[in-house]
């Protein structure tokens, strides 16, 4: 059957077969006229009558039929700004929130995990991955990787030679800051 997908300004016609998926045709989509550079970050919608379709949904159980049009968005996925581990129901809860958890107090971070999971803020404390309580007085400690901090305390002391001596001409190891495996003979 020929249905059309209506995507920011064209019309394009598509012919499927009535009982494809939402999937199978979002993948038809991405190889015919509308082909998307996806980057992993954005993914396709498709919509009829207002309603967003699910993937494993098939179109003649949602009411397509020959001639209908579906609405074709790309849409940004929606990363968590944090996790949340809940040791009561050892769920992992994701934090949808936009927002910067930089200059944050602890208090507010409580307030949002209690606008997530529903407890009130007076029945739940956060705590470390360690079981370290955090108060609103809190400081975190930042450790940096092991083998990384010589490198780290030359670039902060502007000490040119130390530095130098840490960086690798080996492209594994200058890609990803591999510093174990590195060759570092000629370091002092």
């Amino acid at each position: 059957m020929r249905i059309f997908i209506a995507f920011e300004g064209s019309f394009e016609p598509f012919d499927v077969s009535a009982d494809e998926t939402v999937e199978a045709v979002k993948l038809i989509i991405k190889v015919g006229t509308l082909s998307l550079n996806e980057h992993g970050r954005w993914y396709l919608e498709l919509m009829y009558a207002g309603a967003a379709l699910k993937d494993s949904w098939s179109l003649a159980d949602v009411g397509i039929s020959l001639g209908s049009t579906l609405k074709c968005f790309v849409k940004e996925e929606d990363k968590p700004t944090l996790y949340v581990f809940n040791a009561m129901t050892q769920e992992t809860m994701p934090m949808m929130e936009n927002i910067s958890l930089l200059g944050k107090k602890v208090s507010d971070l409580r307030t949002l995990v209690a606008l997530s999971c529903g407890f009130p803020v007076s029945v739940f404390c956060l705590r470390t991955p360690k079981g370290l309580e955090m108060y609103d007085c809190t400081t975190l400690r930042l450790d940096v990787w092991d083998g990384w901090k010589e490198f780290l305390m030359g670039c902060l002391l502007g000490q040119k030679l130390k530095v130098q001596c840490y960086l690798s001409n080996e492209g594994p190891v200058l890609k990803y800051g591999d510093k174990e495996n590195a060759k570092l003979s000629n370091c002092y």
